[in-house]
Formats: C-alpha cells, structure tokens, sequence
C-alpha cells in the first residue's frame, strides 16, 4: 500500500506543476481540498484571456468520464462570450480522491486543459 501511495503522490505533484491554461480562472471543487460532500464539479473561464477558443469545444470529466452532455453551461451575452462556467451536478461520490479535468480548443486547434484532485472524506 505504501508504494501505490507514493506512485499516487508522485502523479499529483506532476499533474499539479503543469502550468493552468490561461483562461482557467477557477475551478470547483477547490484543488487538493477535502469535503464530506460536494455539490457540483466544474470551472469558470475567462476567454478573453490568452489564445482565443472556440467555446464549444469545452469538454468537463469527472474521473476520467466525459460529463460534458450532463453540465450546466453558462456564460456572459456578449459575444464571442468572455465569461463561461461549466458545472456538473454528480449524484453522488464514493469516499476518497477523485479527479476531473476541462479541457478545450484554441482556434489554432491546440487542446488546453488542466486536472484537479479533491477528496471526499466521511462526516
């Protein structure tokens, strides 16, 4: 157990020390953060910032499945929309450490995305 611990420890401290897209402005739940529940996952974007995306390609996972069709999106009127949120009500969480990820296309067709980790913890 020790050992897949430290493997599991090994591959946070990787996927954290990836520079976050630019346009990522925060993301929910907080990253590392642990809860008893958790009502929502997802992140708020800000497309103004750095290269220009094509808001339609914004894609969420939750461990590792594409929980994009069941999201709530949202965004500002203007157009092309600077502010945009993705949420995604999950039924419920098993104890212990998940992930999730966005992940979307600059014009360039370059895919940007950043994971998180957060933990449910018992009450």
């Amino acid at each position: 157990m020790k050992q897949v611990s430290a493997i599991l420890l090994s591959f946070l401290l990787m996927a954290s020390s990836a520079p976050r897209p630019t346009q990522l402005l925060k993301v929910f739940p907080a990253e590392n953060s642990a809860q008893t529940s958790v009502q929502f996952v997802g992140a708020a974007l800000n497309f103004t910032l750095g290269e220009e995306a094509e808001r339609g390609s914004v894609q969420l996972f939750v461990d590792g499945v594409d929980v994009t069709k069941q999201a709530r999106i949202s965004g500002t009127r203007d157009w092309p929309q600077s502010y945009y949120k993705i949420s995604y009500t999950p039924n419920s969480f098993q104890l212990g450490i998940h992930c999730a990820e966005i992940r979307f296309r600059t014009t360039d067709n370059t895919t940007k995305s950043d994971s998180w980790y957060f933990s449910i913890k018992s009450p």
